[in-house]
């Protein structure tokens, strides 16, 4: 049984943030792999190219489907707003937006209590919730203790 945690929710406002992505639509179990291979590629491609991260590796979550098991995402990394196309990959620029947020220490299977949390915030102020954002701080690759990853759960607000 997990233990209950309150979730601190805070609003927040980003500048315009650009990303380097890679999308797919795929079956829950299939994500781990993706991930591990995406985030490989992007950063390898970056490196080719000299380009640093502009910030920490983040997903972006376009639907969730519960019933069905899959999700259309995207890995994304941050990048300089100057960086230029690269083959292979796409480029999404997020204008200036409001958030709202909570952070989850723990294994990405133990991230419900978070998300539940975030989904009652924004019911209850009546806002509306517009891409999902989950933002990394742990690589699980050199982290091997999921109860210590850090991972930030964004939900853009429209």
């Amino acid at each position: 049984m997990e233990p209950k945690t309150k979730h601190e929710i805070s609003e927040v406002s980003w500048q315009e943030k650009v990303f380097l992505t890679k999308r797919a639509k795929l079956p829950f179990d299939k994500l781990s792999d993706f991930f591990n291979r995406s985030y490989g590629e992007l950063y390898s491609a970056l490196g080719k190219t000299g380009i640093q991260a502009a910030g920490m590796p983040c997903a972006f979550y376009y639907s969730i489907d519960e019933i069905n098991k899959e999700t259309e995402f995207a890995v994304a990394v941050p990048v300089p707003v100057d960086t230029p196309d690269i083959q292979g990959f796409g480029k999404i620029i997020l204008p200036p937006s409001r958030l709202v947020t909570t952070t989850h220490i723990g294994s990405y299977e133990t991230m419900g209590p978070a998300y539940a949390a975030l989904e009652g915030y924004v019911d209850g102020k009546h806002l509306k919730k517009g891409l999902v954002i989950e933002e990394y701080f742990s690589d699980p690759e050199v982290e091997k203790d999921p109860a210590t990853w850090k991972t930030n759960i964004y939900f853009q607000l429209k």
